[in-house]
């Protein structure tokens, strides 16, 4: 798993797959079932969507992992808590 530093930049945007448009997305915790945005290592601007994500949830703090095809792209309009992704397997 890559290591994100404190002093690292993120993202808010990137494409997953073959998507030609950078787009917010958002993962729901398995713990507790909350939604939040994903926010992303400045260098990360596409991923394939078999890559396996970690993340953490904001809210109860649960780590879990997620294949990136299995994320929901959200919309401008939606402002779920952010949650920074903490790494890739």
């Amino acid at each position: 798993m890559e290591e994100k530093t404190t002093d690292a930049s993120f993202r808010a945007k990137i494409c997953i797959g073959g998507c030609e448009v950078l787009s917010t997305w958002a993962a729901t915790c398995p713990k507790c079932n909350q939604l939040f945005r994903l926010l992303w290592p400045f260098w990360v601007l596409q991923i394939p969507l078999h890559r396996v994500v970690d993340l953490r949830c904001p809210l109860c703090r649960h780590p879990f992992s997620v294949v990136a095809g299995s994320l929901s792209s959200c919309g401008e309009s939606e402002r779920p808590t952010p949650g920074t992704v903490e790494g890739f397997a």
